[in-house]
């Protein structure tokens, strides 16, 4: 049985806690969204498979069993006005025109990374939100969404420069480093204009 807090890898299904950095199991990156070079791998003692990656695929028991489902859910990110008018001071930023339409994207996983994308620091978040809505006020890893083995969806602000915001736009961000609960098509917010409408399909 898993214990109060305890997450799922988004890569491989396998049990980990929700402080742990990456899966002992595959050695997915929980921050950086990204698993292991067969070297890495083989220091941090994990199996690979024949063609030299982590090998994948966790049972949800340690002694075997039927691999753990992976969640699927749906974002919808668009530009929100009251929230940009709520977070930003006159003169600081331009809000869009013409205004980005909303993408819908759905992502598999039991933890989804948001942010912007930076090679330099080999950061590639699951939505990078510099490309969906063109916010500038957005950190390269700014919040991570996760499914509990219950189903139960959580946001987590990693330690952004402009903070998240959950619920309406005029709330005050949540605390770093501590889980706020989501449910299907509540809304939470990131940067200076973004809003993230977010929903399990599976």
């Amino acid at each position: 049985m898993s214990g109060a807090g305890e997450q799922v890898c988004g890569n491989c299904g396998a049990v980990h806690g929700p402080d742990d950095i990456f899966c002992e199991s595959c050695g997915y990156d929980f921050i950086t969204g990204s698993l292991p070079s067969p070297e890495e791998a083989t220091r941090l003692g994990i199996a690979a498979t024949a063609d030299g990656s982590p090998e994948s695929g966790a049972t949800s028991a340690e002694g075997g069993g039927p691999p753990l489902p992976v969640p699927r859910i749906h974002f919808e990110v668009g530009v929100d006005r009251p929230y940009f008018d709520a977070v930003v001071s006159e003169g600081e930023l331009e809000f869009p025109d013409p205004v980005p339409a909303p993408k819908e994207i759905e992502v598999v996983g039991a933890e989804i990374h948001i942010g912007r994308t930076s090679q330099s620091r080999a950061i590639h978040p699951d939505l990078d939100i510099a490309d969906l809505t063109g916010d500038p006020a957005v950190s390269s890893r700014h919040a991570v969404v996760r499914v509990g083995l219950d189903g139960a969806m959580t946001v987590t602000d990693v330690g952004s420069t402009n903070g998240t915001i959950v619920g309406m736009p005029s709330e005050t961000a949540i605390p770093e480093g501590q889980p706020r609960p989501v449910t299907d098509g509540s809304a939470f917010y990131v940067g200076a204009w973004t809003r993230i409408i977010i929903t399990r399909l599976g």
